[in-house]
């Protein structure tokens, strides 16, 4: 899953079921601001020990959907 493909994910959660970005940045252990700027500048660069925790965050979310 490439950045672009994160970002959509992220922003499907979102929106659909009203997850705010507060609750995922707490989640994966950053700051909102740090998310937040990530998720709306796609010149903005996260580690990929971040990208692997948002990875995991968005695949235990999908699991709690389809069930």
């Amino acid at each position: 899953m490439n950045d672009k493909e994160l970002r959509e994910a992220l922003f499907r959660l979102k929106q659909g079921f009203g997850t705010p970005t507060t609750f995922i940045a707490h989640s994966v252990g950053v700051s909102r601001e740090h998310l937040s700027r990530w998720l709306h500048d796609e010149s903005y660069v996260i580690s990929n020990e971040l990208q692997n925790r948002l990875k995991q965050f968005v695949k235990r979310s999908e699991v709690k959907i389809d069930e």
